[in-house]
């Protein structure tokens, strides 16, 4: 049988509460037996006080307590403890033995502690009540009787078991009472953990779009917004996950399309094999082969195997040295490539040399394959606080407010025929991306002063 947590709850509860009722039950009993002994102990003294006053005249300084007679002592006795017969004609026998305790239980003993009545000497205890009998302000005996432990009287007893079989009956009800409220707060406080079930049972099946309804501000609100964040993040990463699929075999469609179609018309001879077509089939073939490679190199990036952050890099050496790789291609294209750094200071970082590389490289590629000529390209190094900056800003053309927070985002392309034109699938910023935040560093776009794009990186300096 499954045992479940709703199970458990309500069993501690009742366990508890049946402890508490219990533990309460046995002191309110004991309390109420032993209170209910001090108030017939207290009211058997006064009656020995009583007992005390009716009997002083009995005593005479000549004779001692020769004139108290046992008869007078046992009448003495009766009348101080008569049992009201009203409405009722007490049994002669009933009658007897009451008598006879109480000669038995109460005594007098005189001023030597001797027993009036019986011919030995009294032993004080802690259980023996003792009244003293004055005559003439002076002490002449006393009356003595043991203490009462339990409720010996008829009346007393039905007094008591008639409280005690009241007691049990409230007793009985609390716990019917307390298993009723545990039920409905035990359930009451699981009904958001019945809900996140359901809620996670959904999620299992793939329904990201699941939320869960808070109410309150307690541990169970807290892990209800968290799961509602979780499913929001799966929900987004699935989202994402279908587009980033769908934009792959987008962008995968095309070069093999192309290639497909030109094998295909050189093997219906409908072209010939010419260095002219063979030449674009292997353009077609390098488009296909960078767009795989920079797709393996996001996988890598995105399991956290790509990057070995163990060595301190000069990161102005690595710029200068791809700003010299690019002089050339700038050249040809009539764009003036600046540089602001000075090569006689060092600035370095905990990174990796390789990614950096490529990191400058694919800044310096984009700059160049979307700047119009004639254009100019500036490369800025900039030493603020703990801060290394890097901006790299070309001219015109620039992309549109919209765009700018996008472009990081992989496969995207502010001009779709021009990308293609120019041989750009949407990765390269993406994998700039990555590599800024693998070195802790962050990456902004923003529009520059000489009408095209900027892009500012900082990294912490060792």
């Amino acid at each position: 049988m499954r045992f479940t947590l709703f199970k458990k709850i309500l069993i501690s509860m009742l366990f508890i509460s049946t402890l508490m009722v219990a533990g309460m039950a046995w002191l309110i009993n004991s309390s109420f037996q032993s209170g209910l002994q001090n108030y017939l102990n207290r009211g058997e003294e006064a009656k020995f006080q009583l007992i005390s006053e009716r009997v002083a005249p009995y005593y005479s300084l000549q004779y001692g307590w020769d004139k108290l007679k046992p008869q007078s002592w046992h009448s003495i006795l009766e009348d101080v403890f008569a049992h009201s017969t009203k409405g009722f004609k007490e049994p002669v026998k009933t009658r007897a033995n009451y008598r006879d305790r109480l000669i038995k239980r109460i005594e007098l003993i005189d001023v030597n502690l001797k027993y009036v009545f019986k011919n030995r000497t009294f032993k004080a205890r802690d259980d023996i009540a003792k009244i003293p009998i004055k005559y003439q302000e002076k002490i002449v005996g006393w009356v003595i009787s043991k203490k009462r432990t339990s409720m010996s009287g008829a009346l007393e007893k039905s007094f008591y078991e008639q409280q005690l079989h009241n007691f049990l009956w409230i007793v009985l009800w609390v716990a019917l009472l307390s298993f009723v409220l545990a039920w409905f707060l035990v359930r009451h406080f699981l009904t958001p953990l019945k809900r996140l079930e359901r809620a996670a049972n959904s999620l299992q099946q793939g329904d990201y779009s699941t939320q869960i309804e808070v109410s309150g501000e307690d541990e169970l609100a807290a892990l209800s917004n968290r799961f509602n964040e979780l499913s929001r993040s799966l929900l987004h990463q699935k989202e994402t996950r279908e587009q980033w699929l769908a934009d792959i075999s987008h962008e995968l469609r095309t070069p093999i399309s192309v290639l497909k179609s030109e094998i295909e018309a050189i093997q219906d001879c409908i072209r010939q094999a010419e260095p002219k077509y063979i030449d674009s089939l292997h353009h077609q073939v390098q488009n296909l082969s960078q767009l795989v490679n920079d797709l393996y190199q996001l996988s890598l990036s995105d399991a956290g195997m790509q990057f070995d952050l163990s060595e301190q890099i000069d990161v102005q050496e690595i710029i200068a040295i791809s700003c010299t790789q690019y002089q050339l291609r700038c050249e040809e294209k009539n764009i003036k490539l600046n540089t602001f750094f000075d090569l006689e200071n060092s600035y370095c970082i905990q990174g990796d040399a390789k990614s950096l590389t490529q990191l400058f490289s694919n800044l310096l590629e984009n700059s160049l394959r979307y700047t119009d000529a004639p254009g100019q390209l500036n490369v800025q190094l900039k030493h603020q606080s703990k801060q290394l900056q890097i901006c790299i800003a070309d001219s015109a053309p620039s992309v549109p407010d919209h765009a700018l927070p996008k472009l990081f985002e992989r496969l995207f392309r502010v001009d779709e025929s021009r990308s293609r034109l120019s041989g750009g699938a949407g990765l390269g910023l993406s994998i700039c991306q990555t590599i800024v935040q693998a070195h802790q560093g962050k990456m902004v776009a923003t529009h520059s002063e000489f009408g095209g794009l900027a892009i500012t990186i900082s990294f912490p300096l060792v």
